[in-house]
């Protein structure tokens, strides 16, 4: 039992070693399922294609990428950078200006309303309060996402 055993599998590696058996089909049967060999598709198949087992190895002597054969797509030309527009260090000044007063409106805003908030918590009857102790929270993490601290 052994030998045969020993046999098979030193006729498989063989098999396996061989390079006319080393093309890979893919073979499929009439009900769609697809199946994989290296040896004759099973029966209730046909073969459908040879599988290449590794890709062919493509040496480019410099350059760029080649083509693709039926590649007719066609060139596309970069262009160059604009330059860009000179800032001016008074209007930047100003921008950012705005835009901090802005940010304080509406810090001032969020503050006004975290009170608001607090208030309702306070008076609150027990039913409710879990809800208004929840609308806080998220006004709070808004407040804490939008608002710097305070130096």
């Amino acid at each position: 039992m052994r030998l045969a055993t020993a046999t098979a599998c030193a006729m498989l590696l063989a098999a396996g070693l061989s390079p006319a058996l080393a093309a890979i089909v893919r073979c499929e049967a009439a009900d769609g399922k697809v199946t994989y060999s290296n040896t004759d598709c099973p029966l209730n198949t046909k073969m459908v294609r040879k599988v290449e087992p590794s890709p062919p190895v493509v040496v480019h002597d410099g350059g760029g990428p080649k083509a693709r054969a039926g590649d007719d797509r066609p060139v596309v030309k970069l262009e160059t950078s604009r330059p860009r527009r000179v800032e001016d260090p008074v209007q930047i000044d100003e921008e950012l200006s705005a835009q901090l007063a802005e940010q304080r409106r509406e810090c001032e805003a969020r503050a006004r309303e975290l009170q608001r908030l607090q208030d309702d918590v306070n008076e609150a009857p027990p039913a409710a309060r879990a809800s208004a102790e929840l609308s806080l929270r998220r006004a709070q993490d808004d407040y804490r996402a939008l608002c710097p601290r305070q130096r």
